[in-house]
């Protein structure tokens, strides 16, 4: 399990990050919950706790890093807006798939965001950026599931939503972590994966393999995604952004033959003059 045993009347304190807890707040208890830090680390957030899940608006979880000698961080949350389940039309048809875990998931990820700050403040890397937090905290899920004996398929899940996120709506470019992830899968299975104690030990072995995209690609990606999934009716360009339509194929690949099927996923791609590669594992 992701929380250990020591269960509050108001939260949960999850696994531990560098030593430290990780405090669980759901937003009805939220007010009682903080009140388990202590005076240095409540004062680090806002004064009234309604300001607190202000923060956290329609999202099902965030992460609120502290500095502090036995709490790491504050993830909030609201099951409520925990997603279930992810539709995206694609040729005038809506396809959609179940997320299992959510919870569970959801709360990995955002752990994830403390391990990035760890990694920081332990040298593993020398900056941290908005996106480098996300794709950190993505590679945190796929070993942690590994390690748990959970097996990838719950990362594969995360997989699929990162891209369908952006088959939806560009602007989570922000969140699209599937290049890494791909990366990850690439070079790992979950017998490596399993072999390294702690996930600091893993990120210095990964992080000389994994090439991050610049800003610049990721803006194409962003562009190239619009085009290919925009509802709005536009003028076909076969060519439009045709250097980056290989990586694309590969990267979507996987994602569109768990929404069509994989005959279906071809000839799709072959109409969007997508190359296809099966060279990733299919979830």
């Amino acid at each position: 399990m992701i929380w250990t045993a020591l269960a509050l009347t108001t939260g949960l304190y999850l696994t531990q990050v560098n030593d430290k807890q990780v405090l669980l707040c759901e937003t009805e208890l939220i007010q009682p919950c903080l009140q388990e830090l202590s005076p240095d680390a409540r004062r680090q957030l806002p004064a009234i706790a309604a300001e607190v899940n202000t923060l956290l608006g329609v999202r099902g979880a965030m992460v609120l890093p502290l500095q502090d000698t036995d709490i790491a961080g504050v993830i909030l949350l609201d099951r409520e807006q925990l997603p279930h389940s992810l539709s995206v039309e694609l040729s005038g048809s809506l396809h959609s798939f179940t997320l299992a875990q959510q919870l569970e998931v959801t709360l990995l990820h955002e752990t994830g965001h403390l391990e990035a700050i760890a990694l920081l403040e332990s040298g593993v890397i020398d900056t941290l950026s908005s996106y480098r937090h996300e794709w950190i905290a993505d590679c945190y899920l796929i070993w942690r599931l590994a390690k748990e004996g959970k097996g990838l398929d719950l990362a594969w899940q995360q997989y699929h939503r990162r891209n369908v996120n952006m088959m939806q709506s560009v602007e989570n470019i922000s969140h699209w972590t599937v290049p890494i992830m791909a990366q990850v899968f690439e070079h790992y299975d979950v017998e490596q994966l399993v072999k390294f104690d702690s996930f600091n030990g893993f990120m210095q072995d990964a992080l000389p393999k994994l090439s991050e995209e610049s800003q610049d690609s990721l803006d194409e990606f962003a562009s190239l995604f619009h085009r290919t999934f925009s509802t709005q009716v536009m003028h076909f360009l076969p060519d439009y952004m045709f250097w980056r339509k290989p990586v694309l194929g590969q990267l979507l690949e996987p994602t569109l033959v768990t929404l069509l099927g994989e005959p279906a996923a071809r000839e799709w791609m072959k109409n969007q003059k997508l190359p296809s590669k099966m060279s990733l594992q299919r979830f």
